[in-house]
């Protein structure tokens, strides 16, 4: 293409790889006189002739050195002094061992080959560029379905091209067609031994398959080919992430964050939000720390968005039906649909609301299919860029616009950011703040949040329903049995918490209270493989509690995980990260949580919970709360089956047991919201009002 000094790296990349092999010296020396490098090409020239370079086509070359006037192309001004090529003493010896090949013994019949070989390879060059532009401007638009078939095409009609390969792999993974997944991944990084995103690629889906040893292996190459790509350390963290291994997880998503260029990425996004994410589950870290940190990225997600943001044409009339936005990931069977569905299947009969679903998940499942029932208005976003998502809420006329996601996986905080809807408000999906100003309101209860206590952890304005959620006990749930302890004559504690939440500082307040107890025992359900338990079990045996006072279980089916609170007389809390959707089930099969009311939303969860059905006996304020009140009910066995037997109608009498209840506080609440924007007036924290 006569571009020589952009031929010039490759070409070294060649010739240092294989120095054995006359015809890649003989392009870099073409490659340095077409550039005007006549003094490189002639120490590149006695370099290689030292290591075993020669023959009539060397010499040839040679004689093209000779001052007979200036070079066939004009020097590149551009192009960079390129110094000789350096090798290992391995290579050089190889090369001088190595005895002339065929081009060398019959010259011309070898260049005409080399040459009709570099017109085949520009030939391909050449048909595949526009094919590449075209299929990294498919992706760019999130047009997966189109960048998948022209992917597709591209490895039938250039099959040793490799860009090609790796989109093919990473957008049929997004698909979940995961073997034919692997097999385009593995073919980019054969074709691509030196591009870092094909083997961050595949080692983030080996993570996501728990194949962890593979993926690590990947993971380090990636960052070994390019130890300043910054999606290969987000890569890592989410490797750490996945296993739990909260604090490597955070050290490797702040590294990726400290190599970012200045425009916020895809893989910039999703890493801030997993940064808030595990930093949540951090003991160390106080409340005020936390919020600072989320501030920090809300302000990083909005600053280029705050000019740009739209004047909203909704009508300001304060009584009208209104269209409300629901955004998630997790319209499925998830613990988000857990507490959504009681409310949305009652707020869809209200005259009053318009309800819309913006799905951001490709997959769906019978929940899923509950909900599209439920929804008048059902849009599936996960390939609409954030511009057209955007455009798509502003067109639909959204009022208020609600966030079931926060920092957890497939959030659209940046939709949320360009602030689409008039109103804008976070529910459910994460128990903190999202830490942008372009969200006016987080809907909470009194018991979670107290009034003056948490308004200064949220950018957002809090509104108080009677309780944050609704929850309706399972279906097939079993009956509630008798108190274990009564028959054993020792406590049963038991954790159904996932292994993120389980960390040192927990299994630390945990072993306390079973120091205190020595005839106590403990039930740690939903760890499946022996490399999880097993670290667990070493971290409470150097708090002093032996591999046989506890019991593992690995994850099961729903009947069979409810029925195991039939071994359990209390379940035990997580900290900083309390539980929810578990001490929710844990209640409805009878068996209270014993917690610790920490400073953080996050660590309130279960103290918010446990209050709304009475059982402050079960909240304490310390680690020497947690056991004292641990050993309280150790010693008061016959109260605590009068617990047992009564707290599955406690919950189904209290606020969150009422999805009636919730549903109309919910609407009076938007309407309140949307009272006020019509009226000009800012965003307020208040109590909600049924039906107001």
């Amino acid at each position: 293409m006569r571009r020589p000094s952009e031929g010039l790296p490759y070409l070294s990349a060649a010739l240092n790889a294989h120095p054995e092999i006359p015809d890649y010296w003989l392009g870099y020396l073409e490659a340095l006189f077409q550039s005007g490098q006549i003094d490189a090409a002639t120490q590149a020239l006695t370099l290689g002739r030292q290591h075993g370079l020669s023959g009539a086509a060397v010499e040839e070359f040679a004689s093209r050195l000779l001052p007979k006037g200036p070079p066939p192309v004009a020097p590149d001004s551009a192009a960079p002094r390129t110094p000789a090529p350096s090798f290992s003493p391995a290579s050089r010896a190889a090369t001088a061992a190595q005895p002339s090949n065929q081009a060398a013994r019959e010259p011309r019949a070898a260049r005409r080959r080399h040459a009709r070989a570099l017109r085949r390879q520009d030939d391909a060059l050449l048909a595949v560029r526009p094919q590449d532009d075209a299929l990294l401007a498919l992706v760019g638009q999130r047009r997966f379905a189109e960048g998948r078939l022209l992917a597709r095409s591209m490895t039938e009609r250039f099959p040793e091209h490799g860009l090609g390969w790796k989109i093919l792999g990473a957008l049929l993974w997004a698909e979940g067609c995961a073997d034919e997944a692997m097999i385009a991944m593995h073919t980019s990084t054969r074709l691509m031994p030196q591009d870092a995103e094909a083997h961050s690629n595949l080692g983030m889906s080996f993570a996501a398959m728990k194949r962890f040893d593979e993926a690590e292996a990947w993971l380090r190459k990636a960052l070994a080919i390019d130890p300043t790509f910054a999606a290969a350390h987000y890569r890592l963290g989410m490797y750490y992430e996945l296993q739990a291994r909260y604090a490597e997880a955070e050290a490797s998503f702040r590294a990726a964050i400290a190599l970012r260029s200045d425009s916020l990425s895809t893989d910039d996004e999703q890493g801030y939000s997993n940064l808030l994410y595990v930093t949540s589950h951090n003991p160390n870290i106080d409340a005020a720390a936390l919020f600072a940190e989320h501030c920090v990225v809300g302000d990083i997600f909005e600053a280029d968005l705050r000019a740009s943001r739209p004047r909203h044409p909704n009508v300001p009339d304060a009584e009208r039906c209104l269209q409300v936005g629901f955004v998630s990931g997790d319209f499925r069977d998830h613990s988000v649909a857990t507490f959504l569905e009681p409310v949305v299947k009652r707020l869809a009969r209200r005259p009053t609301l318009e309800l819309h679903a913006y799905s951001n998940h490709a997959a769906e499942d019978r929940v899923t299919g509950r909900l599209r029932g439920h929804l008048k208005h059902w849009n599936p976003i996960s390939t609409l860029s954030d511009i057209d998502l955007t455009r798509r809420i502003i067109a639909d006329r959204i009022d208020i616009l609600i966030d079931l996601s926060g920092h957890t996986a497939l959030n659209r905080l940046r939709v949320f950011a360009r602030k689409p809807a008039p109103i804008q408000a976070g529910w459910l999906g994460y128990p903190a703040t999202t830490g942008l100003q372009a969200m006016d309101y987080y809907l909470a209860d009194r018991h979670w949040l107290p009034p003056g206590k948490f308004d200064r952890l949220f950018t957002e304005k809090l509104a108080y329903l009677p309780d944050r959620w609704a929850f309706e006990p399972h279906a097939t749930a079993p009956a509630v049995s008798t108190l274990p302890a009564l028959e054993s004559g020792r406590l049963t504690f038991g954790s159904f918490h996932r292994l993120g939440k389980i960390n040192a500082s927990t299994i630390h307040l945990w072993s306390r209270l079973l120091i205190a107890l020595p005839q106590a025992a403990m039930l740690v359900a939903g760890i499946s493989l022996d490399e999880q338990q097993n670290p667990l079990r070493e971290q409470f045996a150097a708090q002093g509690i032996p591999p046989e006072r506890l019991q593992f279980h690995g994850r099961c089916n729903m009947d069979e995980y409810l029925a195991l609170h039939h071994q359990v007389d209390i379940g035990l809390d997580t900290h900083p990260y309390a539980g929810a959707t578990t001490t929710m089930h844990s209640l409805s099969m009878g068996v209270p949580t014993l917690t610790v009311a920490g400073a953080t939303s996050t660590a309130r969860a279960g103290a918010g919970i446990l209050g709304q059905v009475g059982l402050d006996g079960f909240i304490a304020a310390d680690a020497a709360g947690f056991v004292a009140k641990g050993l309280y009910w150790a010693h008061h066995l016959d109260e605590l089956a009068l617990v047992r037997a009564g707290l599955r109608m406690r919950l189904q009498q209290s606020p969150s047991g009422q999805p009636d209840l919730i549903a109309a506080h919910l609407e009076g609440a938007l309407r309140h919201m949307w009272r006020r924007w019509c009226a000009g007036l800012p965003a307020e924290s208040f109590d909600s009002v049924a039906g107001a």
